[in-house]
């Protein structure tokens, strides 16, 4: 089997930080090089697809994503120079790095599909013990898509599991932003901004859920609802300037995508604009239709939108 390549164009009026209505992945078959035209839904149960692309985001058929088996990891890893010679580097790079792969190594950690939370450093580890980011602030929107908060971790327990947050609810947009409160989460719960407690994770209800090691928010892959947040990475929020959750241009969501940014396919802002390039990874996946190689080489602009216009390379092993 020679290189074959995929081309994706995103879907007009695309957002950063993904819209919770009419954003779906795009399903491809990599021994046919067809696109499926299936829904998120139907790719649940649906084996015949391999890899799916939306935004920035690149899932694999299997765990909560799909039936599929396939499993994945990084093969070849992202070139690691310094933001100058990064600029310099062009597809004649990557390309090279692509070929280089001729297997996929007995040592590589392949795994499933997971979650990637859009919560995430909300504890960190030192020295062996759990701790609370207590400068970092989340801007919240609910997931019943009207109400917004502003949520910072304040303590973890020595487990790094049960979290103690302080959270003010705001009940609209640009609306007045209520008093500072406190609460506790544990493993397996999940908590509503708008009534200020546990509450059982039914439809809309719930605004974040707390999963052991990672919390989730209720929409897209994880929820029915329209929950986001935003602040997790250092271009983020931080508590003691939000005085306004609701006044984000983007609110992200948690998505599939765990295996390609295990490491991630791309580095962000190098040219100072947030922009994304791909930085020459090459992941291995081994499909019940057999191995293959698989690199994103080029995320440009269409049309003025440089969100989710993707070109990826791939090849049999």
């Amino acid at each position: 089997m020679s290189v074959k390549e995929i081309t994706i164009i995103a879907p007009e009026g695309m957002v950063a930080g993904g819209n919770t209505k009419g954003e779906s992945f795009e399903y491809f078959n990599l021994v046919t090089g067809d696109k499926l035209g299936l829904s998120d839904n139907e790719a649940k149960n649906d084996k015949s697809w391999h890899i799916a692309f939306k935004r920035s985001f690149i899932c694999i058929n299997s765990g909560p994503a799909g039936p599929g088996g396939v499993v994945g990891a990084c093969i070849d890893p992202p070139v690691d120079v310094s933001r100058e010679e990064f600029v310099t580097l062009t597809d004649y790079n990557w390309k090279q790095k692509f070929d280089a792969v001729k297997s996929i190594p007995d040592d590589a950690k392949l795994a499933p599909e997971g979650i990637e939370p859009a919560i995430f450093g909300w504890r960190i580890e030192r020295e062996g013990e759990w701790k609370a980011p207590v400068g970092k602030g989340w801007k919240v929107r609910c997931a019943d898509g009207v109400g917004f908060a502003k949520m910072r971790v304040k303590e973890v327990d020595k487990n790094g599991e049960t979290i103690s947050i302080q959270f003010a609810y705001q009940r609209e947009k640009d609306s007045k932003l209520g008093e500072d409160k406190m609460a506790v989460i544990r493993p397996g719960e999940s908590f509503s901004f708008k009534t200020g407690g546990v509450i059982e994770p039914s439809d809309i209800g719930w605004d974040i859920k707390h999963g052991g090691d990672k919390l989730y928010v209720n929409s897209s892959v994880s929820g029915p609802g329209s929950a986001g947040v935003i602040g997790s990475n250092k271009y983020g929020a931080k508590w003691k300037t939000i005085d306004n959750p609701s006044d984000s241009i983007a609110y992200f969501m948690d998505e599939y995508g765990a295996v390609f940014r295990t490491p991630k396919w791309y580095r962000y802002n190098i040219d100072g604009k947030h922009n994304i390039h791909p930085n020459g990874a090459v992941y291995g996946l081994q499909t019940a239709e057999g191995d293959f190689k698989v690199q994103v080489y080029d995320y440009f602009e269409h049309k003025g939108s440089d969100l989710g216009n993707i070109r990826v390379r791939y090849e049999k092993l």
